[in-house]
């Protein structure tokens, strides 16, 4: 459970977020691997991608189809889908802005991308339903950031799926409005 502080934390974060979210994608960054336009990404398998998918108004085909594979469920077998562009979109958003006030680049860890059915079967608690099955979601640390603070960065950006746990962060591009706590 949040203390009084934390929560008021948060809250602050996020009006100031709320203010001026049109920074994030009016200016870039002094690091080539973060960008409203890029990401800079690994998984817990050890695989890692920095690469823009984005060019102006159109995505990168070739740069998302190495997402996509960054995505995969290397626990079932390497099985891949394609993943939601937006999903890519609303992290670096979330990475930008991030990486902006803490004044260096942060590092997005993927526990979770996609999941095969049969695998998310197997979790305990995952929706049957869930978007990960469906290449809409992902479980994340944003590294050396507090979930709780990462929660505040995706809510401020109004993602659609938003789910705040103990370890990690999990945000997704399904119907908008899903708000729970784990």
């Amino acid at each position: 459970m949040q203390t009084k502080r934390q929560f008021l934390k948060t809250v602050s974060m996020a009006t100031m977020l709320l203010a001026a979210p049109a920074v994030c994608l009016a200016q870039d960054t002094p690091w080539s691997d973060v960008g409203y336009d890029r990401i800079m990404v690994a998984n817990t398998n050890g695989d890692r991608l920095a690469l823009r998918f984005r060019i102006g108004q159109q995505y990168d085909a070739s740069n998302l189809r190495r997402l996509n594979w960054l995505w995969r469920d290397w626990r079932d077998g390497g099985a891949q889908r394609t993943i939601d562009p937006l999903l890519f979109s609303d992290l670096a958003l979330i990475q930008t802005r991030m990486s902006l006030d803490f004044g260096s680049p942060k590092l997005i860890l993927i526990n979770s991308g996609y999941r095969t059915a049969g695998r998310n079967a197997t979790i305990e608690g995952a929706a049957r339903d869930s978007q990960h099955v469906r290449g809409r979601a992902c479980d994340f640390n944003m590294v050396g950031v507090s979930p709780a603070l990462v929660v505040g960065y995706a809510e401020a950006y109004g993602v659609h799926g938003l789910g705040r746990y103990t370890n990690f962060t999990h945000i997704d591009v399904g119907p908008a409005g899903r708000r729970w706590s784990g």
